[in-house]
């Protein structure tokens, strides 16, 4: 329980001094904008801060938006209705919390990884919905995001976390950039959900 105490209180320390309207969306969003559909219902898992929330509820959609600080969500929820967006923030230990199945048009992952988490995440979706997922591979120089590498994905792992359903876009990126967006090794999956898995 202490430990779970502690785990909190790390993340609400990490958003304390982060404002929400500086938060952007991940990149598998914005170079995937055409992917979206037209309308629908959006979990936004492990959302921190809400770059993806607020692109998405922007776009018309109504958004779940998950994480595990408590601060992050309060910030987000006050974003949200100082400018009339559809999100609503929900408290959840992604570790240790059950996650019921529900029926999303759209689920968002950024810079999270819990590899027994993505039954789950598929049980999220609708048949035919889509997952846009991004997070940091395997660095060369550690130079951004997390120093154990268990939260890091090997070369390739990303497709075979994501086998049974329809790959829309992949992407893995070793410190490269394009025009004026860098992707220090991050992968990237597009994935439609196919009827049977």
């Amino acid at each position: 329980m202490l430990a779970d105490v502690n785990k909190q209180q790390s993340w609400n320390q990490r958003y304390q001094q982060k404002q929400v309207d500086e938060q952007l969306p991940a990149p598998v969003l914005t170079l995937n904008q055409k992917l979206l559909p037209a309308k629908g219902s959006v979990l936004d898992l492990a959302c921190g801060l809400g770059g993806n929330a607020i692109f998405l509820a922007k776009l018309g959609y109504e958004v779940s938006a998950l994480d595990y600080s408590a601060i992050a969500l309060e910030k987000l929820a006050l974003y949200a209705q100082q400018n009339r967006l559809s999100i609503k923030p929900r408290l959840l230990d992604l570790q240790s919390q059950s996650l019921e199945p529900a029926q999303y048009d759209v689920v968002v992952v950024s810079y999270y990884l819990q590899r027994d988490l993505f039954p789950v995440i598929f049980d999220q979706l609708k048949t035919g919905g889509l997952l846009f997922y991004q997070t940091f591979g395997v660095a060369a120089d550690n130079a951004s995001g997390p120093k154990n590498p268990a939260f890091r994905l090997s070369k390739g792992e990303l497709l075979s976390l994501c086998t049974n359903h329809s790959v829309l876009f992949y992407r893995e990126d070793q410190g490269c950039c394009i025009g004026d967006e860098c992707f220090n090794n991050d992968a990237m999956i597009v994935v439609r959900k196919n009827r049977h898995e």
